[in-house]
């Protein structure tokens, strides 16, 4: 694996997984794809807050959509697509690849990718797989994304509660050599403090700390050279939609100061620039 330092200022990038609510992994409270068409939606009405924070501070960011909501929200894809916002994927169906192996995995995303070139009419170059899932036990996630035609992959996050270098995480961007050509990596940010790895950028730490921890989390990343590179679900900055049925600890991880979300993103918007992660990985390779 190559590093790509960048020479002069660090840049960041701004990412939306583009969910709807019932979309949340990892409980037997999520309903199955065939219930999802009778769900109400709030995507809509959340991403249109999103996009209009994006807009007051001149932001253009990228947004990984779910091939499935594409389809069912075009014209909205098309709307983050003329407003200057990169168009990602995040799957089709929402799969974790460890669930499903290599060959379902490799038909979900490849649907996924065609689904959203037909409807904005240019490549997809960025993928980011549902719930961050490439572990230990699904690294061959990358050699799949690479053959599926993607050109970068940001499905890595820091897990602080397991030990250091047993995950697939890594600090800032670069490239790997798989089996069926090189792919870049764009990590979701993080930093070691006290033998943990820490990441403050999305999720519930973004909705649980304050703005000043938020800050010091910053001026850390810039202190060791990466990136911040932040992601938010349309779901986290609306406090009335719907929620599943979650034991208590991952009610608090999903549902906690949602009511915060908003203000928290308007002041990362106008305290900091972000690019699209095409932009950022660029920038990183052209220097």
């Amino acid at each position: 694996m190559r590093n790509l330092q960048p020479e002069s200022m660090m840049l960041n990038a701004f990412t939306v997984d583009v969910e709807d609510w019932f979309h949340i992994l990892n409980t037997p409270s999520t309903p199955p794809i065939q219930q999802w068409d009778g769900l109400e939606s709030r995507l809509e009405l959340n991403m249109e807050k999103i996009l209009q924070i994006l807009d007051e501070s001149d932001i253009r960011a990228t947004f990984f959509w779910l091939g499935w909501l594409a389809e069912r929200h075009k014209s909205f894809v098309r709307k983050c697509h003329r407003q200057g916002h990169e168009i990602g994927s995040h799957s089709y169906a929402h799969v974790l690849p460890w669930e499903v192996g290599p060959q379902r995995f490799k038909d979900d995303i490849v649907r996924a990718k065609k689904t959203l070139e037909d409807i904005i009419g240019e490549k997809v170059a960025g993928f980011r797989t549902a719930g961050f899932g490439i572990t230990e036990r699904a690294k061959w996630a990358f050699d799949v994304i690479a053959e599926a035609g993607y050109e970068y992959d940001s499905s890595v996050i820091p897990k602080f509660w397991e030990p250091y270098g047993k995950t697939t995480y890594q600090k800032t961007v670069r490239t790997i050599v798989t089996s069926n050509g090189p792919l870049i990596e764009v990590p979701v940010s993080a930093f070691r403090l006290l033998g943990l790895r820490i990441g403050l950028f999305g999720g519930g730490y973004l909705r649980l700390l304050p703005k000043w921890a938020l800050w010091l989390g910053i001026q850390r990343l810039r202190d060791i050279g990466c990136p911040m590179i932040a992601y938010i679900h349309p779901r986290e900055i609306d406090p009335e939609h719907p929620h599943l049925l979650l034991g208590p600890l991952r009610r608090f991880r999903c549902y906690i100061n949602v009511k915060r979300t908003l203000p928290k993103l308007r002041w990362l918007c106008e305290n900091y620039d972000f690019v699209p992660i095409r932009e950022l990985i660029n920038a990183f390779c052209d220097r």
